[in-house]
């Protein structure tokens, strides 16, 4: 079976919710399919790997996206270049904003972004919060959203899938972005436990370009049943909106 790399963008600084669950869930998963999966985490100042299967970056407060983005755009060439060449990249929260064009803050100036995700963000003073429910081509995702974002899908982009609840981007009724096998996300949770279509969705992507196909695992049985129940709950309180704050 393949030696699979992940890399990890700022875990430390863009990681505060949950988003190890994120790359957990894909290595547990590739492991039940008979993947070694090495997890690199890149922080500011380290070297990016020359061969990258799939690249994670996580949600963070605006002080920690200051923190490192002299070094992202530093290695924005190279994470063009990955993603240029096929590499899936998933991201969450203001890690996605970093790798879209740009973000606008509140005051009026804005953090350039890499121009990956094919997308703008905007701060807003109103923050979303409550059970997200979205129609994705993927299936039905389900998780939390907590932000003060609105994003702005260039005139060509797909969002991720469509709300049945929630604020997703704010305008419309779409959630998040995507762009073939990149993706951006407002849905916590993290997702990626609560969602094993949408991990399964992202296993596939690196499969397919790198020329195998993940074959489902018994050894995911108990996983994909304690997802269902999380699920169950959040489906069941979906209609409540806990605050606009």
């Amino acid at each position: 079976m393949s030696d699979l790399i992940i890399v990890q963008l700022y875990p430390d600084e863009l990681g505060v919710a949950g988003d190890r669950g994120n790359v957990m869930a894909l290595t547990t998963r590739l492991g039940h399919a008979g993947h070694s999966v090495t997890v690199v985490a890149h922080e500011a100042g380290s070297e990016l790997p020359s061969d990258v299967d799939l690249v994670v970056v996580g949600n963070g407060p605006l002080s920690a996206m200051r923190n490192i983005h002299p070094d992202l755009l530093a290695n924005g060439e190279r994470l063009r270049a990955l993603r240029m060449s096929g590499v899936p990249m998933f991201a969450y929260g203001s890690g996605a904003e970093l790798l879209g064009h740009s973000l606008t803050l509140l005051d009026g100036t804005s953090l350039e972004g890499l121009s990956i995700l094919p997308f703008r963000a905007t701060r807003v003073a109103t923050r979303s919060v409550g059970y997200v429910i979205v129609d994705s081509p993927f299936g039905q995702v389900v998780g939390f959203e907590d932000n003060a974002s609105r994003w702005t899908l260039d005139s060509a982009a797909m969002p991720l899938g469509i709300l049945e609840v929630g604020t997703g981007n704010g305008e419309g009724s779409g959630e998040g972005v995507r762009d073939g096998s990149a993706m951006g996300t407002q849905v916590g949770g993290p997702v990626l436990p609560l969602n094993p279509v949408l991990t399964d969705a992202i296993i596939a992507s690196i499969g397919e370009r790198r020329g195998f196909v993940v074959a489902p695992s018994a050894l995911d049985a108990e996983l994909d049943r304690y997802a269902t129940r999380a699920r169950g709950v959040v489906i069941s309180h979906a209609k409540h909106v806990f605050s606009r704050i």
